[in-house]
């Protein structure tokens, strides 16, 4: 399957308007998840020293989130920036802004905010990345828009832990399709895409909800628009509500048919040292690291655990305690989970995760084709050697950074 940029694919949401009400159990989760996410933040807020340590620990289903914001700036033009007089609106403003600016990597913010403002925050980021000359096709740090919650989220640059672990489930499940297809219906093969990188926007209840999925997959052919049918979302020790709630954003808003969930969480969660010590030899130091990264995992792996990888006495990555995946239909009903890693230990593997090759093609495609259904077979244990070397990876990717930028 290619990958494949649709610029009239924004085209084709914006002349579909969104006219469908909200469901009241939406606003009862929307309104839910506002007040949690104020409260721990309130309750959960800690600033030290040049540290900004903002934790959000929902209740969820075995994983939480934790932003660590380390040396965020704040220049003197974001107060001027800064509509309105609410000083918790206005400090949630700074907070987002801050974020974009400075692209601390491995976070994830979530701040009810009106569309209004939203709107006021977009366009600041947009000034910035002008004055700074910033791409507007750079796809990290992200700022997106859930109108159906009201709920703003800034996303930084992520961890290769993430996006590898997403871009190889993508490869495996598009092997197996394809595989599939070519025995029965070769000729569809092209017009199932990937489509990932790219911000969807769609109107909504509030204003428009804007979203870029990790990965995803549209049927598209020469004739008539490409339409969105599997998206792909990995979090890594995020909150399963926030997920849950992207989720519901793209089957309730954005017409996706199937969104697959990919959770991993890391336990304790990355945190950058607070010390400083001096190295001489930078490149040495790092050939070093990578040496201890390899030599600790193969003693994890033989012990059957994901990590941790320490040096120098501090945890560059914690043990991943939880891998699963959950295969999420516009009919709403909780799907089985596929566990890959539980306990922190290997659970046997499924062939399947509940995806079917029809979940590919829009319904009036799939009549005419004339095949049978099948489970799209799912390869679990080329997904854990690739998680293997994202581990490494991630670890030896946070000492780097760590080492250039806080090095005394």
């Amino acid at each position: 399957m290619l990958a494949f940029r649709f610029r009239h694919f924004l085209n084709y949401w914006s002349h579909n308007l969104w006219s469908a009400s909200l469901p009241s159990s939406l606003l009862r989760l929307r309104d839910l998840l506002q007040h949690e996410i104020l409260a721990n933040r309130l309750l959960k807020s800690d600033v030290s020293g040049d540290h900004l340590k903002l934790n959000y620990p929902l209740q969820s289903t075995g994983s939480t989130a934790e932003l660590l914001s380390t040396n965020a700036m704040q220049d003197s033009s974001v107060s001027d920036m800064i509509p309105g007089n609410d000083r918790n609106s206005s400090s949630d403003y700074v907070e987002a802004l801050s974020l974009l600016k400075n692209n601390p990597p491995e976070q994830r913010l979530d701040i009810p905010m009106p569309y209004s403002r939203y709107l006021q925050l977009e366009d600041s980021w947009s000034k910035f990345k002008s004055e700074n000359d910033i791409s507007e096709e750079m796809r990290s740090p992200s700022l997106s828009y859930n109108s159906l919650m009201e709920i703003a989220t800034v996303v930084t640059t992520q961890s290769a832990l993430h996006d590898n672990t997403g871009a190889v489930f993508r490869d495996i499940i598009a092997s197996s399709v394809n595989e599939y297809l070519s025995l029965h219906e070769p000729g569809k093969i092209p017009n199932i895409k990937n489509f990932a990188s790219t911000t969807m926007t769609r109107p909504g209840p509030s204003g428009w909800s804007s979203k870029e999925p990790d990965e995803s997959f549209v049927y598209s052919r020469p004739d008539f628009d490409p339409q969105l049918q599997v998206v792909i979302e990995c979090g890594v020790s995020e909150n399963y509500k926030a997920l849950c709630c992207d989720k519901d954003l793209w089957i309730q808003q954005m017409g996706a048919k199937v969104v697959v969930l990919i959770c991993l969480n890391e336990n304790p969660h990355y945190k950058s040292p607070r010390t400083t010590y001096k190295v001489e030899d930078k490149i040495g130091e790092i050939k070093k690291m990578k040496q201890q990264t390899f030599e600790g995992m193969k003693i994890n792996l033989e012990h059957g655990n994901y990590g941790p990888i320490k040096c120098r006495g501090h945890n560059w990555l914690g043990k991943l305690e939880t891998l699963f995946v959950e295969v999420w239909r516009a009919d709403g009903q909780i799907p089985d989970r596929k566990w890959l890693i539980r306990h922190g230990h290997t659970s046997p593997l499924s062939r399947s995760i509940g995806l079917r090759v029809s979940d590919f093609f829009p319904e009036t495609e799939w009549a005419v084709c004339k095949i049978p259904d099948s489970d799209v077979p799912f390869d679990g244990g080329r997904l854990l050697l690739e998680v293997e070397e994202a581990i490494k990876l991630t670890a030896i990717e946070r000492f780097c950074r760590f080492l250039w930028s806080r090095q005394a």
